[in-house]
């Protein structure tokens, strides 16, 4: 028996890639921070505005915050700043304080852009899967999630 190929890094299989896509988006409210998951807001004309959530398992994914945020305003963005959102790739998102995340579980959007385990009925979107499996405590904390926002209908 031959002996097996070995895995060589090319640019058809790069060595510990992280293959995100980020978009520039401008917050139109207060809050945004590094972490959350950001929504369209289809109040504006302004195809890169974004927003929080304001209720569990929304549609409009755009993505999750990659960007640090004013550390003078508890890490936030202002309303019109410019910041980057993590369309497609390995992120950290902020898993709402109590929640649990589940290693390979699809995770959606909640109030104020924290993310929490698939519950409730669809239609919603995906934000992605959790990358590792942990419970927050009080305070909301940072979990790896895979991002692939998708909409679910049932």
């Amino acid at each position: 028996m031959a002996a097996p190929i070995a895995d060589i890094a090319s640019p058809l299989n790069p060595v510990s890639s992280d293959r995100r896509v980020i978009e520039s988006a401008v917050p139109t409210v207060t809050g945004v921070k590094y972490g959350v998951v950001v929504i369209g807001d289809t109040g504006t004309n302004n195809f890169r505005d974004v927003k929080l959530p304001t209720a569990d398992g929304p549609t409009g994914v755009r993505g999750v915050v990659t960007d640090q945020g004013d550390p003078n305003n508890s890490g936030a963005f202002a309303v019109g700043d410019e910041l980057g959102v993590c369309m497609s790739g390995v992120a950290e998102a902020l898993l709402k304080a109590g929640a649990t995340a589940t290693k390979d579980e699809p995770c959606i959007a909640a109030n104020g852009g924290f993310v929490i385990p698939v519950a409730g009925s669809a239609p919603y979107d995906i934000v992605g899967t959790f990358r590792q499996t942990k419970t927050a405590g009080a305070n909301a904390e940072l979990v790896s999630i895979n991002v692939t926002p998708y909409r679910r209908f049932s």
